[in-house]
């Protein structure tokens, strides 16, 4: 049971030490769930994607971080939004490029703290983005959450948008669709926000609830938050 409670800001040292499990475990666990195309997981967009999607009016493009199997950077995309999207796993990002039918879309294996390149790429001639990502800070320690933030920060535009959703500290109980042997990082709400403030975002929406990201007979409890770069 690949699990653990955070209900520490991700810029405190008690956040970055309580981790029970290397970087390198949890990539291998991602390309082995994407390594056969994972046919239980869905392909349809996202309810994170269908509300995000309305918050892109003025958006130049849009980069997703830990993409999976491009359920939402495809839809981006069939929307007619140039999309960067990343994943640390390469067998997802290959699933990606083979089900791709957009040229506006790019689909790349990196790790978050470790594109800023491939971000400043993207964002060049742009005068504001979108980033976006969905249960992709639970699935990440606390020292690359906060490579992550600081990188997105330096990386694009004023104005520009985050758009994140995570499992939060209350979801850690109860039955998951795809079992317990994920990695989970619940994530404390509020101390999300704080560490988006303190990375020089301004919270302009948040929510945590149930009902945001029902699959199944699971209906998650996530937090949400849209924040612009100062």
């Amino acid at each position: 049971m690949i699990t653990y409670c955070d209900s520490a800001t991700a810029t405190s040292d008690a956040a970055l030490m309580n981790d029970p499990l290397p970087f390198d475990a949890k990539a291998d666990h991602w390309a082995n769930f994407y390594r056969s195309g994972n046919a239980t997981a869905p392909v349809y967009p996202s309810q994170f994607a269908a509300f995000a999607i309305n918050e892109l009016s003025d958006i130049d493009g849009i980069v997703e971080f830990g993409c999976g199997n491009g359920r939402d950077s495809h839809f981006f995309a069939s929307n007619g939004v140039p999309v960067l999207a990343l994943d640390a796993a390469e067998t997802a990002i290959a699933l990606c490029i083979a089900r791709n039918q957009h040229r506006h879309a790019r689909y790349v294996a990196n790790r978050a703290s470790k594109a800023r390149a491939e971000v400043e790429g993207f964002v060049a001639g742009k005068n504001r983005i979108a980033v976006y990502a969905r249960f992709f800070l639970h699935a990440i320690d606390a020292k690359e959450q906060h490579a992550f933030l600081a990188m997105t920060r330096q990386a694009i535009p004023a104005g520009s948008v985050l758009l994140l959703e995570y499992r939060t500290t209350d979801d850690a109980a109860g039955d998951k669709v795809f079992g317990h042997d994920h990695y989970r990082r619940y994530l404390d709400h509020l101390g999300v926000l704080s560490a988006v403030t303190a990375a020089g975002f301004d919270v302009r929406y948040q929510i945590e609830g149930r009902g945001l990201a029902k699959y199944g007979n699971e209906d998650a409890m996530v937090g949400r938050c849209v924040a612009v770069k100062a």
